[in-house]
């Protein structure tokens, strides 16, 4: 790590209920820490020692002040964990009274699809026409739920929600066939400038790639970062297209971590576009944490979903319907005699054309709920209605 002495260094740590502060102080991180009498100090190693002073804290709110002056702040997340969506949820409520104006970039949208957005902030769909409209379990895929706290704030208080990410058709064109292997179509919409130059940025997803089993200087790989590289900047790109728009609006980017680390994703192809040095906040203590990493590190709160219900298969959509292509040993669906083959064709009496119709009406499906399923059954297709009570 780095040595770093300066003030500018300060933003460092932070909680969701309290603020983990590096400031100019006697706390702050420095080149200079407590050794232990067991290390000399004219060693090498002790020269590149710093340290988080754990003790120096103050609350979130007590940092909102220094982001508001930001005309973009970027909160990264893990996907799947429900503290830092909280987390994400938090900054915008304190953000609010501080901005005028202001909007939510989100990588978890894919940008064809923001007027389903606009309709729903609107008032003129509901959630459940949104998830369909924006395809959210064929795209996304991530429990909604995760989410819905965000999408439920940002309508009461008439926040645009801004669809940011690439299409999934051009970045799977990308891993397949590269840039120069696009149609004229397809190259354009992608945006017109895009940054591949950062050595040390290639040099992290390579590791990432190596780890998933990858050969990092494989032709695949190759494709594989140029697909990352234009989701980046496709993501810069559309908030600094909303920017321009919007002069007066400032914005706040909900993104994978990855996407922010170290400035390499969007950071720094927003503020190429903008020439404006956006606020990076991370969620969750990162490999050797530093102030090259982010502006400050969240703390999540230790919080979970409650359990959903579940009837135990695996699922494939088909042209014939949604099959049942493995039923769970013991689950809900092998106590009601559901098998490998059948076709669902209702759930509680509702159609179902699409995994994603089942997913959406269980959004809410409790353990020890009962719902009623129907299938038809090859190969006389005969239907069966089953009463399952979920796991």
């Amino acid at each position: 790590m780095k040595n770093y002495t300066s003030c500018a260094m300060k933003r460092m740590i932070i909680s969701f209920a309290f603020v983990i502060f590096s400031g100019c102080s006697s706390n702050s991180i420095t080149s200079n820490p407590t050794i232990s009498t067991g290390i000399k100090k004219s060693s090498e190693a002790q020269r590149h020692i710093s340290v988080i002073a754990l003790n120096n804290t103050a609350t979130l709110a007590s940092i909102i002040p220094q982001l508001a002056q930001s005309k973009v702040v970027l909160v990264g997340e893990h996907h799947t964990t429900y503290g830092d969506h909280l987390n994400q949820l938090a900054i915008i409520k304190k953000l609010s009274p501080y901005w005028k104006k202001m909007a939510i970039g989100l990588e978890f949208i894919q940008y064809p699809y923001q007027q389903a957005l606009d309709d729903y902030i609107a008032g003129k769909i509901t959630q459940t026409e949104m998830l369909r409209k924006t395809q959210w379990y064929q795209r996304w895929k991530y429990d909604f739920r995760l989410y819905r706290p965000l999408f439920e704030y940002a309508k009461q208080q008439q926040i645009p929600l801004l669809a940011l990410n690439t299409p999934r058709e051009i970045t799977k064109r990308l891993s397949e066939v590269g840039i120069k292997g696009l149609s004229r179509a397809e190259r354009e919409q992608l945006p017109k400038k895009m940054d591949f130059s950062n050595a040390k940025y290639k040099k992290a997803l390579k590791a990432i790639y190596h780890q998933h089993g990858g050969k990092s200087h494989s032709k695949k790989f190759a494709r594989f970062y140029q697909a990352q590289v234009a989701w980046d900047e496709t993501m810069a790109d559309k908030t600094a297209q909303f920017m321009r728009k919007n002069p007066k609006t400032k914005v706040v980017i909900l993104a994978g971590s990855g996407h922010m680390q170290n400035r390499y994703g969007i950071p720094s192809r927003l503020q190429r576009r903008i020439k404006s040095k956006p606020i990076v906040v991370l969620n969750g203590i990162h490999d050797n944490p530093s102030p090259a990493q982010a502006d400050y590190l969240l703390f999540s709160p230790d919080i979970n979903l409650p359990k959903a219900g579940k009837i135990g298969v695996f699922m494939k959509d088909t042209a014939k319907g949604v099959l049942i292509s493995k039923v769970m040993k013991a689950s809900a669906s092998a106590k009601a005699d559901l098998k490998k083959g059948d076709f669902i064709t209702r759930l509680n009496g509702k159609k179902v054309k699409m995994i994603e119709d089942i997913k959406i009406n269980m959004i809410d499906a409790k353990p020890k709920q009962k719902m009623l399923l129907s299938v038809r059954r090859p190969p006389h297709r005969q239907l069966i209605s089953k009463t399952l009570i979920l796991q």
